[in-house]
């Protein structure tokens, strides 16, 4: 609003039949400038995704932290559930996971989080593209459990809400959970 009143001003001025005195011009310019330094400008704010073990809740949980300048947002990634893990195992897993993650995130080098079984062990891991199971150069164990449970039923169930898919997959389907660890509606 005040840009255009500047503008209006100013374009007054340069025509040949306006008469307005140097003063006028010179306060009409403070004003423009003072304006716009008190009124923030529209940027570019710079966002940042943290990866955190959260352990203040009974249950240690990955989040991503997504802040700029004006919010924060945080989402659950991974809960490590007590039905899999045993308190200090959790937690252990929980930190471990999460900076495993922020490394990749940082790199940009793994996209999924995938579920297989390794050496007859449920574990998950992240790989660069769905079709990779956890046996693969270009995949990285995230952690192994020792108790015999289906891995896509484990995944599944830890899986944040943002990132769970709609419904486990089936034997008919690609039979492994391949979820996206950097989903669209995040801001890259």
């Amino acid at each position: 609003m005040i840009k255009q009143q500047f503008w209006l001003v100013l374009s007054q001025s340069l025509h040949p039949k306006a008469a307005l005195s140097s003063s006028t011009w010179l306060v009409t310019s403070a004003i423009f400038l003072g304006a716009t330094s008190i009124f923030p400008q529209p940027s570019q704010a710079v966002t940042q995704i943290d990866i955190t073990c959260d352990t203040q809740a009974n249950t240690p949980t990955v989040l991503g932290v997504v802040s700029n300048e004006y919010r924060s947002q945080n989402t659950e990634i991974l809960s490590f559930l007590p039905k899999y893990f045993s308190p200090e195992t959790a937690l252990q897993q929980c930190q471990t996971t999460a900076s495993t993650l922020q490394q990749l995130y940082g790199s940009g080098e793994m996209n999924y989080l995938a579920s297989d079984t390794l050496d007859g062990k449920p574990t998950v891991c992240v790989v660069e593209r769905r079709g990779v199971g956890c046996d693969r150069y270009n995949s990285q164990i995230l952690f192994t459990l020792n108790k015999s449970v289906d891995p896509s039923q484990v995944l599944y169930d830890m899986l944040g809400e943002g990132f769970k898919q709609s419904q486990l997959p089936t034997n008919r389907t690609v039979g492994r959970i391949y979820t996206n660890i950097r989903p669209s509606w995040w801001p890259w």
